[in-house]
């Protein structure tokens, strides 16, 4: 009899043992880093796509695939009537459509980091504020006319 009830004693010791290094090694810890909170309440939110013919001597010489990401705050842009996608894609073609700097031999050349602040800066100016935090690139892509899948 009293072996059993070691047994017992003994089996609740390993188990309550077994529990505490369980829970003590599934718990966050407390010390690292804090992240940082500069994003906190920006949503990103991502346009739809985009083709920009590219017109040069009077012919298209081939098309500019876009689709963007913009950030801005969760709270404000749950106020607005309209929202930021239909000026973001709207500037977006105006700007590529009337670029003269478009340079078809080397396309990876355009200076796209201007490009997006320029439009960030063309956006938040329709609004006559900041909203618009950053704009980012998702696909930026251009098809010289004749490419596959393209007309010629």
């Amino acid at each position: 009899m009293i072996k059993l009830l070691i047994i017992g004693v003994w089996a609740c010791v390993v188990t309550l043992g077994s529990s505490y290094v369980v829970f003590s090694m599934s718990a966050p810890e407390a010390h690292g880093e804090a992240e940082s909170d500069f994003y906190d309440g920006l949503d990103y939110r991502s346009t739809g796509a985009i083709t920009v013919p590219i017109i040069a001597d009077k012919a298209i010489k081939g098309y500019v695939l876009a689709r963007f990401v913009y950030t801005i705050d969760g709270k404000t842009v749950a106020k607005l009537t309209v929202p930021p996608e239909p000026f973001v894609l709207d500037e977006a073609f105006r700007r590529l459509y009337s670029s003269d700097d478009f340079d078809f031999e080397n396309p990876q050349r355009f200076d796209l980091p201007g490009f997006m602040e320029e439009l960030k800066t063309a956006v938040n100016g329709r609004y006559g504020e900041d909203l618009v935090q950053d704009i980012l690139v998702e696909q930026f892509d251009y098809l010289p006319k004749g490419s596959n899948g393209m007309p010629g």
